[in-house]
């Protein structure tokens, strides 16, 4: 399989509601792999993602949120969302951002 082939596999999964694939996507748009770089598109997806629980993508909205990254700060809702990741068996890098 080729990249474009992969990257069009994820797109589809997570325009179906797949909570793994929206957090691929969100990951492809935040790094610009495969597709243009957008962080406000990367929030989208990871939003979608961490309100199915999926525990990475709830990480990286906190990380969004503390950085500002695609949306306004909010230490808040970041630490509201790395709480939730840590809930859920994701500890990201093992040491707390706050």
């Amino acid at each position: 399989m080729t990249q474009d082939s992969n990257s069009q596999i994820v797109i589809d999964l997570a325009h179906q509601g797949d909570s793994q694939a929206q957090y691929k996507l969100g990951l492809m748009y935040e790094l610009g792999m495969g597709i243009d770089k957008d962080l406000n598109q990367a929030f989208a997806w990871y939003q979608k993602s961490a309100d199915q629980e999926y525990a990475k993508a709830q990480y990286n909205l906190g990380i969004f949120y503390a950085l500002a990254k695609g949306v306004e700060k909010d230490i808040e809702q970041s630490k509201y969302w790395v709480k939730k990741a840590h809930e859920n068996g994701y500890s990201g890098s093992g040491s707390s951002i706050f």
